[in-house]
């Protein structure tokens, strides 16, 4: 039995393309209605978002290769592992930098993870017979059809 592609890695490196896409509009928009420190607060909300997607992606492939018991134990155990270090990093973020802006970096963080999983939406395949990203999909079958 052939190994299941990565498809959870192609998908964050997928959302981290999109988050930088917007990168700049969001850091700007920030800078603009609440200054320096929020286009900075702004910027680190979207490395942790980006970095969240990673972490989401690694540990659910390691999970699924390991047996669906461990899948289920680390999306559960993840998402309350990563949600809680979201948490940390805006308290201690604040801590130890003055120039955090927790309104900017609290609203960058849920809205850049609402907003690029709907992106997603229409990248992603649903079916479980092809997993992952509908271009790969369209780019390999257009290969096959080159190779004939």
């Amino acid at each position: 039995m052939d190994a299941p592609p990565p498809v959870e890695k192609r998908i964050a490196l997928d959302l981290a393309r999109h988050g930088l896409l917007v990168a700049p509009a969001v850091v700007v928009a920030a800078g603009l209605f609440r200054g320096v420190d929020g286009a900075a607060s702004a910027a680190l909300g979207l490395g942790v978002c980006v970095l969240n997607f990673f972490a989401a992606a690694l540990t659910l492939e390691w999970g699924t290769r390991r047996s669906g018991n461990a899948l289920m134990a680390v999306a559960l155990g993840g998402f309350l592992f990563r949600m809680l270090s979201i948490v940390v990093v805006m308290v201690v973020a604040q801590a130890l930098f003055g120039w955090v802006d927790v309104i900017v970096l609290g609203l960058t963080l849920f809205v850049a993870h609402l907003g690029l999983l709907f992106w997603e939406l229409r990248s992603v395949s649903f079916s479980l017979a092809a997993p992952g990203l509908r271009r790969d999909q369209l780019m390999t079958s257009a290969r096959k059809d080159d190779a004939q």
